[in-house]
């Protein structure tokens, strides 16, 4: 209530009152103190005291005006502070802005943490936020943190870190990340399918129903030359290789790398029929017939076509007695 309407409001009272009295009792009455004497009405007598009450009021009121004036003041003052504070945190600049109230303590703070440059603790004395910035904190750190108590929607950026970090602790939990998608649509499902890709069994790899690319297909392959226990069958790994869809040196390279882990003969037969679906990958069939013996299936390619100069070459040097490995051609 505004001041002048307190005092009118107060005027009015005190004047209702006064007549009440007075017409319920019209005398006067006498006071006596100290040996003063001091005759009024009885109506007087009766609103003496709520005057008194009254101005009282009317003081406190104001003095209350006065300080919530001053109050509003200091925030309109901080708050032009803080638009200065805040640019000074974003670029950077250590800040020696002090604030008269304490309605910015809180957004300063949550301004440092939020600053690019951020790299000292904040101070929030506010329990929830607090403990959300430490969320933050321990999600930007990589660690797995309990979001359940926030609600949060399965698109909100907290909830995907946190996904990116299980992902990133266990590599297992990419199963779980891709359960019932059928497409990758998102980062974090294509993160999902990039670690299942490098760590899970060919067996597991295969119930996806995500479309191999080349570039998956050709991890894959990887994979199977260089780990042991990393196993697929004959026709799944020529299904691969048709899929890297790569030129005559790729597939070279491909042989080499196979011919650790497969027999010759089934390398070759495998060869043979990726020659039949990818004209890119007769070299590599060549290759491996050079570099293991198979000179009569060799020159029987060979007689029917001058299209690999490189292993003419060679075979004229093994001829002369020169044995020189294919690899000088292929490196």
């Amino acid at each position: 209530m505004r001041l002048k309407h307190f005092i009118v409001y107060s005027l009015i009272y005190i004047g209702l009152v006064g007549i009440f009295a007075f017409v319920q009792n019209a005398s006067s009455y006498k006071v006596s103190l100290l040996g003063v004497g001091l005759e009024l009405p009885v109506a007087l007598w009766f609103v003496l005291p709520i005057i008194i009450f009254a101005i009282l009021a009317i003081f406190h009121v104001a003095w209350s005006g006065i300080a919530n004036f001053r109050q509003k003041q200091a925030i309109k003052n901080d708050e032009d502070i803080y638009e200065n504070y805040a640019k000074e945190i974003l670029l950077g600049i250590e800040s020696d802005k002090k604030f008269k109230t304490d309605t910015f303590k809180t957004s300063n703070e949550i301004t440092k943490f939020l600053s690019p440059w951020h790299t000292h603790s904040v101070n929030i004395e506010n329990e929830d936020i607090s403990e959300i910035i430490n969320v933050l904190e321990k999600l930007k750190n990589g660690e797995v943190v309990e979001l359940k108590k926030y609600k949060l929607n399965n698109d909100n950026p907290l909830v995907i870190q946190n996904e990116f970090n299980k992902l990133q602790e266990n590599s297992s939990y990419a199963k779980e990340i891709l359960k019932d998608k059928k497409t990758l649509y998102d980062e974090l499902s294509k993160k999902a399918y990039k670690v299942a890709l490098k760590t899970f069994s060919y067996f597991d790899i295969k119930k996806f129903p995500f479309e191999i690319s080349k570039d998956d297909a050709f991890l894959l392959v990887e994979r199977y030359a260089k780990e042991e226990n990393f196993e697929m069958t004959k026709d799944d790994l020529l299904n691969l290789l048709i899929i890297c869809d790569l030129d005559k040196y790729g597939y070279v390279n491909v042989a080499k790398s196979l011919n650790k882990k497969i027999e010759p003969d089934v390398l070759i037969a495998l060869f043979n029929k990726l020659n039949s679906e990818k004209e890119s990958a007769s070299y590599a069939y060549l290759y491996l017939l050079y570099e293991f013996g198979m000179m009569e299936e060799l020159k029987d390619i060979l007689n029917y076509s001058d299209e690999y100069p490189e292993f003419e070459i060679l075979m004229d040097l093994r001829d002369q007695g020169k044995n020189i490995s294919a690899n000088y051609f292929f490196r």
